[in-house]
């Protein structure tokens, strides 16, 4: 991550977040996982975080120096049964 400009590579693809706003977050006194899944969203869009744990994880260890195995405290939950759009519309009542 040194000698290059990484702060917009994108870190949560569902949620659009960039490196740049987690390293803000850490600046802002984030220490943990879950501190900046607050603050930024990373890990809460539609993947629950399959997808960009390990780079929030590698992320916060480089800018931080926390042992990464510290951050055991985030919970990344599937979502309880995938539905589709159609399914989803289908199931809504008419209100007349």
């Amino acid at each position: 991550m040194e000698g290059v400009d990484d702060s917009n590579m994108i870190i949560c693809r569902c949620e659009e977040v960039l490196l740049r706003d987690i390293i803000t977050s850490i600046q802002n006194g984030a220490e943990t996982l879950k501190a900046i899944k607050m603050e930024t969203r990373a890990g809460m869009g539609i993947c629950q975080g399959r997808t960009c744990r390990v780079l929030l994880e590698q992320a916060m260890t480089f800018y931080t120096n926390i042992d990464i195995r510290e951050f055991n405290n985030v919970s990344y939950k599937n979502p309880v049964r995938p539905i589709s759009l159609a399914d989803l519309s289908q199931s809504r009542k008419d209100p007349s």
